[in-house]
């Protein structure tokens, strides 16, 4: 959608070749071994990926009580106290903005993800495109966009690490893992989950194994969410009862399987779609993004969990506050949502949103348990099927089972529910994905095979026929 230019290029003028030279003369000295190299890179990558989550963290709680106000209602985060009109205007004005900005990036290069340079080690991510496509992002997600807000800080966690990595001259190789690393620590930081930032980097950025790389993604990890816990805290983002697991959790998580495979193979689907068919006229996008922007804030009189990134629905869900017809509701809702977010252009993530529609789900499995003489609880079972989808989404079930472990800090047998479903999950869906195109190819070899099978038929049938002239 972006075209990614190196820094180098840029033509800032004197203030900002000025400020190039001051950054470069603050900068330290890379030391001249190799694995001394690497122990500055990680220390710095750690700190400054720390920082930028920080920074993003402030960022959008503040452009959120500028927005809406105050959305907290005892421990769930909800615009159902924000007045219609408020709700509306909110995003639309934000979308707008936004909107108009992100035309003028576009047109002049734009920002382009952090796996273009992981797939190519060889680019750079323009370190103020980069940010500035960042803190738009922040802002829409603060306003009430239904879409992710990691994104934001891994990409500026992302540009740091590009940063660092020429000025330490870091080689490919080792750039390409400072940057994968980082990227994982800005998630780490804003959610205070260290162990999940490292794995991120593992299972879904880098796909890799190797020591080096695992060694470099915790430490990275840990840094970043030690370096922004005078910011974000030390305490988990949600509150999760002490509930012991029972039979009827068991029960709840077989259930689970099947369900979450259809609702994350939907979702993904839903997104992809979506992302494809995006608005790919810049001019448009003030346009799109205000639209997106008052729809979310209408439909938000009827669902007020709908706005942001999905932390409502969560906070809800697991606080047994989310009824049996809002969570039905959301379970199409959300989706769509983010749908029509990403459609219009707007950039962003999605781990949130596909966490919500997994707990919307998984709550209403849970209210409808008693029907049938099941009993479940609620909180459980919507964290069972959050992480579930997640990792149908992601095809990281490592990844999704422990974000929603360090996320919640649920009960210790619970960390075995949640690995086991996210695992026969993500098999069950890639089972389904991998049947498809063969279904597809079956149906596509019928219509052509149909004629030369009728040919071989057909003196059979004229021979039926002749006793009766």
């Amino acid at each position: 959608m972006s075209a990614e230019i190196d820094t180098t290029t840029e033509d800032g003028g004197e203030p900002r070749r000025r400020l190039r030279d001051w950054l470069s003369s603050v900068a330290p000295e890379p030391p001249t071994s190799g694995w001394r190299r690497m122990v500055v890179a990680v220390v710095l990558v750690g700190v400054g990926s720390g920082a930028a989550g920080a920074v993003f963290w402030l960022l959008l709680h503040g452009v959120q009580h500028l927005a809406l106000g105050a959305v907290s209602h005892g421990s769930v985060d909800t615009v159902a106290g924000v007045p219609l009109l408020r709700r509306v205007l909110a995003p639309a004005i934000a979308g707008l903005l936004c909107g108009l900005a992100w035309w003028w990036l576009r047109r002049h290069g734009g920002a382009e993800p952090v796996t273009t340079v992981l797939h190519d080690p060889d680019r750079r991510l323009a370190f103020a495109r980069t940010w500035f496509d960042a803190v738009l992002q922040t802002v829409v997600v603060g306003a009430g966009a239904s879409i992710g807000r990691e994104g934001a800080p891994r990409q500026g966690a992302a540009a740091v690490a590009t940063w660092l990595s020429e000025r330490l001259r870091l080689d490919r190789t080792e750039r390409r893992l400072m940057v994968g690393a980082a990227a994982g620590a800005g998630l780490a930081a804003v959610y205070n989950v260290p162990l999940t930032g490292a794995v991120y980097v593992l299972e879904v950025l880098l796909v890799t194994r190797r020591w080096r790389a695992v060694v470099a993604a915790l430490a990275v990890s840990g840094i970043a969410t030690v370096t922004a816990w005078p910011v974000v805290g030390r305490h988990p983002v949600y509150p999760f009862p002490t509930t012991p697991v029972t039979a009827g959790t068991w029960v709840g998580a077989l259930v689970a399987v099947p369900v979450t495979a259809l609702v994350g193979i939907a979702f993904a689907r839903t997104t992809s779609v979506s992302r494809h068919l995006t608005v790919h006229r810049p001019r448009l996008l003030p346009v799109t993004l205000t639209l997106a922007g008052a729809a979310t804030g209408l439909a938000s009189w009827w669902l007020p969990t709908l706005p942001g990134n999905g932390k409502a629905v969560l906070d809800a869900a697991f606080v047994g506050s989310l009824t049996l017809l809002p969570a039905a509701l959301l379970i199409a809702a959300k989706p769509a949502a983010t749908a029509s977010w990403l459609w219009s252009g707007a950039a962003g993530g999605l781990l949130t949103p596909a966490l919500a529609t997994g707990a919307a789900t998984g709550a209403v499995v849970a209210l409808l348990g008693p029907h049938v003489g099941l009993s479940i609880s609620v909180p459980q079972l919507a964290l069972i099927m959050a992480v579930g989808v997640l990792a149908v989404t992601q095809r990281a079930p490592v990844f999704a089972a422990t974000f929603g472990i360090e996320l919640t800090h649920p009960p210790a047998l619970l960390w075995l529910v949640l690995v086991l479903t996210a695992v026969a999950a993500r098999a069950l869906a890639e089972a389904v994905r991998r049947r498809r195109p063969t279904a597809r190819r079956a149906r596509g070899s019928s219509p052509r095979t149909a004629p030369a099978s009728a040919a071989v038929g057909a003196p059979a049938r004229h021979r039926s026929r002749r006793p009766g002239r």
